[in-house]
């Protein structure tokens, strides 16, 4: 018999929490929220798999997600909370979509189901302008962010929405008009999920508003 998530956590010890990064971010994107949340339980910041620089290519969602599955067992965490970005959010879904033993509470920041082509076309060309060494020392491939959205482009969560089972808080800040029809879809079509627009807060919260976010974190996970 599997463990739910919730009886991972009865002995009173806190569930870990793993944040996942956006497209164009590093794992210290979440910097600011894992100097807030230090201390209150275990947090894991991995690269998403598929996005670290040194991969050879981008993973498809599911090959993605069934990595991180595999990382997280080796980290001992059998059951955990999940926070994703825009990408990362994507990568969140279809991993609580495929292992939902492995995730007690969910969390969607900026996420798609189906990514809109002219979004993803127009990011693509603004990304293209940007000088690969900028991005470089950030810690990101710029090679790696174009395949990823392209990736993202041909990405279809519809099936997966009604498989998540963990409870499940969608985020989209106020100022990301282009991420809120892909909010409210996630918050439709997954069981016991609720939407929260974040005032003044724009795409990344982490980076943009990462205290709104982190008292977020704290109201709904705990």
């Amino acid at each position: 018999m599997t463990d739910h998530p919730d009886d991972a956590g009865a002995a009173g010890e806190p569930i870990p929490l793993v944040l996942l990064h956006g497209v164009g971010q590093a794992p210290m994107a979440w910097e600011d929220v894992v100097v807030s949340l230090y201390g209150s339980r275990r947090l894991l910041t991995p690269w998403v798999p598929g996005l670290r620089p040194t991969e050879k290519q981008v993973l498809p969602l599911a090959d993605s997600a069934a990595a991180l599955d595999q990382q997280l067992m080796l980290e001992g965490m059998q059951g955990v909370d999940l926070c994703g970005l825009s990408y990362g959010a994507m990568v969140a879904t279809r991993l609580a979509a495929d292992f939902p033993e492995r995730v007690r509470r969910l969390v969607l920041i900026a996420g798609q189901v189906r990514p809109p082509r002219m979004l993803m076309r127009a990011q693509g060309a603004a990304l293209k302008l940007v000088p690969a060494s900028r991005l470089a020392d950030a810690g990101v491939s710029k090679d790696r962010l174009l395949q990823a959205l392209d990736m993202a482009r041909s990405a279809d969560l519809t099936a997966a929405l009604g498989q998540v089972q963990a409870p499940t808080l969608v985020l989209v800040g106020a100022k990301d008009k282009a991420n809120q029809p892909g909010a409210r879809t996630l918050a439709a079509g997954i069981p016991d999920a609720r939407l929260r627009i974040v005032d003044g807060a724009g795409h990344a919260l982490n980076e943009d508003s990462p205290q709104a976010l982190v008292e977020l974190l704290h109201d709904f996970l705990d």
